[in-house]
């Protein structure tokens, strides 16, 4: 009997989604349809999907492009904030929330109903406080810095979904990472870039302002292909009641017996910041990278590398965060340097300064809308001849 429980455990169908970035969707449906995710739906900023207990470690270990996998508990009407206060309540949080844990709220809202994120919030936090109280005459406490749990309200008009984060930290937490230049990239959408570029049957993938080198350390682990959570210890689905670690076990050594040691392509960073490529190397070393990718401090403006079957992808400043002299003058540079150093070669350059990228010179064969935090940004593949 017991083992028939346990089987129905392992087999069962979860309903999941995935949150990312604007413009990375497609990325991610695809990498979620590799592993073998079912029933995938392309959302705004989200990807919907079904899987098992492992498809929920796989996703949370493999996908590159994801930020974090929820478990949907519930979803119903509510049409006023007493129903969603009431309809809450009904579910059972103690098969996901122990009395000895924290929890935070985090509430995403669209409609005309429920107007306000924080009050919606606040509703959903006093239906799982008196849950508790009601049963067990104590309840677990609010923590918002670092909670045991992270449960997702979305309302949409009158419609309601609670899910439970499965990831605990953002999946963007690679946790190889430890110093970051002025404007850190973030990992999810440095992997989201790569994969929206032309990397295969390339022979030099190259970042010529490379920063703290999140750029090349993805690209590694793509080509190498490192599981996206290799560097992470700790997991939101680890304190789960149903937490099996035979079968994460199971999803880590099948992923890392598929690890490249050895690879062709030819990884190369530079930047003219002596500090920045100090902080590069650093977290190469973090990411196991030291072997498979060469950084050194140069300037990129006036360099060449011709005859070669190579790729640039690179987050030049926006004069936003990290200031520079003449900014317009920088990108014509960068232009001019693809014209008579990269022939041959296709550059994407990644930009939030949507005016500078104008005095490039070249006209982009590739346009993707993008968002770097808040800053509306542009990929733009060029092609160099």
């Amino acid at each position: 009997m017991e083992e028939r429980k346990k089987y129905k455990v392992l087999s069962e169908k979860f309903e999941l989604t995935a949150k990312t970035f604007h413009g990375l969707e497609k990325i991610l449906a695809s990498e979620l349809k590799k592993i073998g995710a079912t029933d995938i739906q392309i959302l705004k900023r989200a990807v919907s999907f079904k899987g098992d207990l492992k498809m929920i470690y796989k996703s949370n270990y493999l996908t590159r492009t994801a930020i974090s996998i929820l478990l949907k508990i519930d979803s119903f009407k509510a049409e006023s904030s007493d129903i969603l206060y009431e309809k809450t309540k009904k579910i059972d949080w103690d098969k996901y929330i122990k009395l000895e844990e924290t929890f935070v709220i985090n509430s995403t809202v669209h409609s005309k109903v429920h107007t306000h994120s924080h009050f919606a919030s606040l509703k959903v936090k006093d239906a799982i406080a008196d849950f508790f109280i009601e049963r067990f005459n104590k309840r677990p406490s609010i923590d918002t810095k670092t909670p045991d749990k992270k449960i997702h309200l979305h309302i949409k008009g009158d419609f309601c979904t609670i899910a439970i984060d499965t990831s605990g930290e953002s999946l963007f937490k690679r946790e190889y990472r430890r110093d970051t230049d002025i404007a850190p990239l973030n990992e999810v959408l440095a992997a989201g870039m790569i994969m929206l570029s032309d990397y295969k049957g390339i022979e030099y993938f190259y970042d010529p302002m490379c920063g703290s080198g999140t750029i090349l350390i993805e690209a590694a682990r793509i080509f190498m292909n490192i599981p996206a959570g290799y560097s992470r210890k700790k997991y939101g689905f680890m304190k789960f009641d149903n937490y099996d670690y035979r079968i994460w076990s199971t999803v880590k050594r099948e992923a890392e017996n598929e690890i490249k040691k050895d690879i062709d392509i030819k990884i190369i960073g530079t930047d003219i910041s002596e500090k920045v490529i100090v902080t590069a190397r650093r977290n190469i070393g973090n990411a196991r990278l030291r072997h498979h990718i060469k950084i050194e401090i140069k300037d990129f403006i006036s360099s060449r590398f011709e005859n070669k079957k190579g790729l640039i992808i690179t987050n030049p400043p926006y004069d936003i965060r990290l200031k520079s002299n003449n900014i317009n003058k920088l990108y014509k540079d960068m232009g001019d340097t693809l014209k008579h150093g990269f022939k041959g070669w296709s550059a994407y350059i990644f930009s939030g300064n949507l005016d500078a990228i104008k005095h490039i010179g070249l006209k982009p064969s590739k346009k993707v809308l993008l968002y770097n935090g808040k800053i509306e940004c542009k990929l733009l593949k060029y092609d160099v001849y």
